[in-house]
């Protein structure tokens, strides 16, 4: 009996050893968790918020149904709300808050969440009306812009039309004087004819 059970104490050791090893490659969420939030943090300080949504979404993937990925998800919620972060986002927010409350309880955060969370949908419905009056508006200017082309194409056509007239009506005048001129040469020629022959010859 001895000589059998040995193995199998020897099997239990290994497999506490495995375990530990697998542990220490993979710590627990509460280990993890404050090195990842003070990273994230600090990213935030400097900016990188793109950087900083992804640790912290990696951290919740990883470790999803822990307090500690719920606690994740509501940080990536103050990540996507800050003002200063070029790409802040309403949809993100909720996104994340919806995860948080998704979590099992206890949690640390519902009524912050739930701040954040009605914040976020303000922002989200604010966000949606400036992109459609910003819409309506580039509408108005191209129709405006198309309007104000159509008139200054009528203004040149109508320019257009009153130079023809003028050229035609001023061609007409050059051609008046110019009958005008000819009728004076002849009635002159008349006038000197006459007096010749109505000069007695010699």
């Amino acid at each position: 009996m001895r000589g059998r059970a040995l193995p199998a104490v020897a099997l239990l050791v290994a497999g506490a050893g495995c375990a530990a090893h697998h542990a220490n490659l993979n710590p627990a969420p509460a280990q993890a968790w404050p090195a990842t939030l003070s990273f994230a943090q600090k990213a935030v300080d400097d900016d990188r918020y793109q950087e900083a949504d992804t640790t912290l979404g990696s951290f919740a993937t990883r470790y999803a149904g822990t307090p500690e990925a719920a606690e994740s998800d509501y940080w990536r919620a103050l990540v996507a709300l800050d003002p200063r972060n070029e790409r802040r986002s309403g949809m993100d927010a909720i996104v994340a808050l919806d995860a948080y409350f998704a979590s099992a309880p206890p949690r640390m955060h519902d009524a912050e969440a739930s701040v954040l969370r009605r914040t976020a949908v303000a922002l989200s419905t604010l966000r949606a009306a400036t992109q459609e009056a910003n819409s309506e508006a580039d509408s108005a200017r191209t129709s405006a812009d198309s309007v104000r082309t159509r008139a200054d194409s009528a203004r040149v056509a109508g320019a257009s039309r009153d130079r023809s007239k003028d050229v035609e009506v001023q061609r007409l005048r050059d051609s008046l004087d110019k009958v005008v001129s000819q009728l004076t040469q002849t009635t002159q020629e008349l006038e000197r004819i006459k007096k010749r022959l109505a000069t007695p010859q010699p």
